[in-house]
């Protein structure tokens, strides 16, 4: 379809307002054109850019913050596999319980508590170690059940002393007497565990109360 053909002559010799209103719609007309024919795609371009930069930025950022973080996950690393080690090295192995059963039962002599009841229990396997409990019942002064607690604690392997219960066992040589039972716990090593059972949880596991 072709475009009206405009009178110059018939324009100029409008009144001055109508000659401001025509140029003010032709350059209206001018504008929309420029805006949706250019202006419009490069400012929906811009946007789009806009949107992938600050994407970008986003992961950049992430990025940083995952690198920085790296230096921290490795000594904790190195922490929890040196705290491994050193409650592995607690772990005696099977030559060792012997023994260490007949520690415990001579720091409940030496303490001067009179053992009533000395019976290892079952072994029960918690991954790269057994626990190995013994269940006791003693009496004797307070002060010796408390001088064993302190030998069972220094002992140089782990030892837990749990599921105490004590009660008045009355005057003995008109000294006040208690008899206390309880599971003193120790830990075998198991060299064949698999070696996905052998992380840091379970070594915590392991660690003295």
């Amino acid at each position: 379809m072709a475009l009206p053909k405009i009178n110059i002559d018939a324009v100029m010799k409008l009144p001055l307002s109508k000659k401001v209103g025509i140029v003010a719609g032709i350059n209206a007309v001018i504008v929309a054109v420029i805006y949706f024919l250019l202006i419009g795609p490069m400012h929906d371009e811009v946007t789009k850019h806009r949107a992938e930069l600050r994407s970008l930025n986003e992961k950049l950022s992430e990025n940083r913050q995952i690198a920085a973080d790296i230096p921290k996950y490795l000594n904790e690393k190195a922490e929890m596999e040196d705290r491994l080690q050193k409650a592995v090295a607690q772990l005696p192995n099977d030559k060792e319980i012997p023994d260490l059963i007949d520690s415990i039962s001579r720091a409940g002599s030496i303490s001067g508590l009179n053992i009533l009841l000395f019976k290892p229990g079952r072994e029960a396997p918690k991954g790269f170690y057994a626990e190995i409990p013994v269940n006791m019942s003693v009496e004797g002064r307070y002060e010796s059940l408390y001088d064993f607690s302190v030998k069972i604690g220094n002992l140089p392997r782990i030892v837990n002393l749990g599921s105490m219960d004590i009660a008045s066992a009355g005057y003995k040589n008109r000294m006040p007497s208690i008899k206390a039972t309880f599971v003193a716990t120790t830990f075998r090593f198991i060299p064949n565990a698999p070696a996905a059972k052998t992380d840091g949880k379970t070594a915590a596991a392991a660690q003295k109360n």
